[in-house]
């Protein structure tokens, strides 16, 4: 997305979540699903501040996994409470994406493509889990906010043309 971005003439930089070594190690080790919460949202308050940073200096940020993330995973998937988990994520920042696109395939095969990249974890590899995740990123999108789900079946050219054409409708100068 960012190099699509940038051959319109757009200054884009990228960034993921988890962002921290540090709070993927304290993950490792995290024994509740409230701490591991917590430690999602610490590592959102600092990535968020960088976001900030980088918006300020005039750059399009193209983010690998937000706030909508952890409401999917927490909420969806291991079965948290939605409204505590949006509430740790609004104590963490009050940055909302301009745009939100969430690509969606059938969890096996979203299985089968992380195998073959060799970067599968414990959340890939659950297909009920990523089921519970996948109707959680649906409720977002009908509730709205600049959420468009994207589908990800097909070939890697088709999914960019998708994704192309959403961020094109959200912004001429995408185009």
């Amino acid at each position: 997305m960012a190099s699509f971005l940038k051959s319109r003439g757009i200054f884009a930089q990228t960034t993921r979540e988890p962002q921290s070594p540090l709070i993927l190690e304290a993950l490792s080790k995290c024994e509740s699903k409230e701490g591991a919460c917590l430690l999602f949202a610490a590592d959102r308050a600092s990535h968020a501040k960088k976001v900030e940073k980088r918006l300020e200096g005039g750059a399009w940020v193209v983010c690998d996994r937000f706030t909508d993330s952890s409401l999917a995973y927490q909420a969806g998937g291991w079965g948290m409470d939605l409204k505590k988990v949006e509430r740790v994520n609004a104590f963490a920042t009050n940055l909302r994406p301009d745009l939100t696109l969430i690509l969606s395939c059938p969890p096996s095969l979203a299985a089968k493509r992380m195998r073959r990249r060799g970067r599968q974890s414990g959340f890939d590899s659950d297909l009920l889990l990523q089921k519970r995740v996948l109707c959680l990123y649906r409720l977002l999108a009908r509730r709205g906010g600049n959420r468009k789900i994207v589908d990800a079946s097909g070939t890697q050219r088709q999914v960019e043309s998708r994704i192309k054409e959403e961020v094109g409708k959200k912004w001429s100068r995408a185009r």
